[in-house]
């Protein structure tokens, strides 16, 4: 049997699971409906996403709106809005745009998510409100072989480690992967033509908007044209997925849609690679911030940006940086060496201009020796303020652009080299050595 069509049969819901899913959602609308006429409110209940367009892969998440009049305030949206979804399924709050409630229900995660029902997108309240318009568009366009062909594109994306526009990713919603689909038929053309997408790749159905967009990829959408579908994807999700389509349609493998886990790292071997590279390791390990996954990776990226900027702007040169996300998180830097020469060569302007005497008279007396004149300009041999990378991180952090919860909470450890070679941050060397792409595993 081709591998399509196996990954096809895996992922497709069968009828058991077909009706097993709608008695959830079924139950779900009935208990909101149910509660909103306790409330006493005249409210509708609309299922969207991927189970309203037959578009899911098995388990999925279940997309509940609760849909309030134009004429509602937003505060009452909210307020009303959170509580349905509270006494529907408990969960926990989290935020869109604007708040919803996050829950599960018979095993299936469910979001309960309360929106303004519009007449047409151009009226648009919020962001959420064009959902339901994107479900609509899908259903209305898509024929039933190409859910399959979404199904697969899919699972693909999901294989290679790029599916889901949340911060954590940064890559493909379902919704983007539908729009493909619909835009080249299949998911072998999809994969046949984005094997030579370059930057900025600008793809629509109909006539494109004249909005412009800085973005690796930009698909408008159908439902609102001034809106980018694929803002989402980053610059590394969108090259990585072209290299996926490339690789798998010179060699197809079951593992481009279900990757292997890998062998665990042996200590030893770590060891071992970092000796060979003759290079050294600085972790910095933040407590992690309790909040959500999407409030938490831009912090943790930033956080990241802010802490490579200051080793490079006192010359520590990065081999490479990760980052590991787990009850802590660790910010992992491998540099070329962790201990500096206490001298630094440091160049001024040309003799000829104006601020060359400001030059001078800032470095009279703080040089290991006189200025001088090298290539027309002054020149002087400085003493660095920081030699090891520890102490200026350490001393230096309050500058960091941390992310704002990374800076709130303020404790921070620093671990060296020596103690970063051991079991405790096996994991965190993990993430920076291990370049497999999720098939090579």
């Amino acid at each position: 049997m081709p591998i399509e069509e196996r990954v096809l049969e895996k992922i497709s819901p069968d009828a058991k699971h077909r009706h097993f899913v709608a008695r959830v959602v079924s139950d779900l609308i009935g208990r909101t409906n149910d509660d909103i006429e306790a409330k006493g409110l005249d409210l509708e209940v609309r299922l969207v996403g991927s189970v309203a367009k037959d578009t899911y892969l098995r388990n999925p998440d279940v997309d509940l709106f609760v849909m309030f009049p134009e004429t509602t305030p937003r505060e009452d949206l909210e307020k009303v809005g959170l509580a349905i979804g509270r006494s529907v399924l408990g969960g926990e709050e989290r935020y869109a745009e604007h708040p919803y409630i996050h829950g599960s229900h018979s095993g299936l995660e469910v979001d309960l998510v309360p929106c303004y029902k519009i007449e047409s997108p151009k009226g648009l309240k919020s962001a959420v409100d064009r959902t339901p318009f994107h479900t609509d568009f899908i259903r209305n366009h898509i024929s039933e072989k190409q859910k399959g062909e979404i199904r697969l594109l899919k699972q693909f994306t999901k294989g290679i480690g790029v599916y889901g526009a949340e911060a954590k990713v940064q890559g493909f919603s379902g919704y983007l992967v539908e729009l493909l689909i619909l835009k080249y038929g299949d998911f072998r053309k999809v994969l046949s033509e984005a094997s030579n997408w370059r930057y900025g790749e600008t793809l629509h159905l109909s006539v494109p908007c004249r909005s412009r967009f800085d973005s690796p990829f930009i698909f408008y959408d159908p439902i609102d044209p001034k809106r980018n579908v694929g803002s989402a994807v980053s610059l590394d999700s969108f090259s990585l997925f072209i290299y996926g389509c490339r690789e798998y349609l010179k060699k197809e493998d079951l593992r481009f849609f279900f990757p292997r886990k890998g062998k665990e790292w042996d200590l030893r071997a770590i060891k071992r690679e970092i000796q060979s590279r003759d290079t050294r390791i600085l972790i910095v390990e933040f407590k992690r911030p309790e909040i959500i996954d999407d409030d938490l990776y831009p912090q943790v990226r930033k956080t990241l940006d802010g802490l490579k900027s200051l080793l490079d702007i006192h010359d520590f040169a990065i081999v490479d940086k990760a980052f590991q996300v787990d009850k802590s998180i660790r910010f992992v830097f491998e540099l070329q060496t962790d201990v500096l020469s206490k001298c630094r060569r440091h160049q001024g302007p040309p003799v000829w201009l104006d601020n060359s005497r400001e030059f001078l008279s800032k470095w009279k007396g703080k040089m290991t020796r006189r200025p001088f004149i090298d290539g027309g300009r002054w020149t002087v041999i400085a003493e660095r303020e920081y030699t090891k990378a520890s102490d200026l991180v350490r001393s230096q952090m309050e500058s960091v652009g941390l992310g704002r919860d990374f800076r709130r909470d303020g404790r921070y450890e620093i671990i060296e080299h020596e103690t970063a070679l051991s079991t405790t941050y096996k994991g965190s060397l993990k993430m920076l050595l291990d370049k497999r792409k999720p098939w090579e595993r």
